[in-house]
């Protein structure tokens, strides 16, 4: 079981946001996200594709409904601390891609686990080497 405090996450783990069991946020089609003219196209494009109400996403998010719809229609600012909470409400992380798609950055995946195995790997190598070497003096 992993650790409640823990800021990783296994890709198929799920978390629970908001009292809500969701899984971890996927990547949308590049080909959409280019078609974004600015962040707010993102974000809507992110709500779009979760096809959840506006009213639910604003409840669960904990923004009045009438700041929602002005966020909605250009004229109100997506506080910057619900952002993630957006994207893993919604299920994907438009927005994230297309900030990375403006400063001409690529998005990679961490996958600690994989690290880890690389890591003892590694060190198992080091390890039967420093034997050897041990053996030879």
């Amino acid at each position: 079981m992993s650790d409640p405090n823990s800021t990783t996450v296994n890709q198929g783990e799920l978390k629970p946001l908001l009292g809500v069991v969701r899984r971890l946020p996927v990547e949308v089609d590049w080909s959409l996200i280019s078609k974004c003219n600015d962040e707010q196209d993102a974000i809507l494009l992110c709500v779009h594709l979760s096809r959840l109400a506006n009213e639910e996403i604003a409840r669960q998010l904990g923004i009045d409904k009438g700041h929602w719809t002005r966020i909605m229609q250009g004229r109100g600012n997506l506080p910057a601390r619900k952002r993630t909470q957006l994207m893993s409400l919604c299920g994907n992380i438009a927005p994230l891609q297309f900030e990375a798609m403006k400063f001409g950055r690529k998005l990679v995946e961490h996958d600690v686990a994989r690290e880890e195995q690389d890591l003892l790997d590694r060190l198992a190598r080091v390890q039967a080497q420093k034997r050897v070497m041990e053996m030879a003096a």
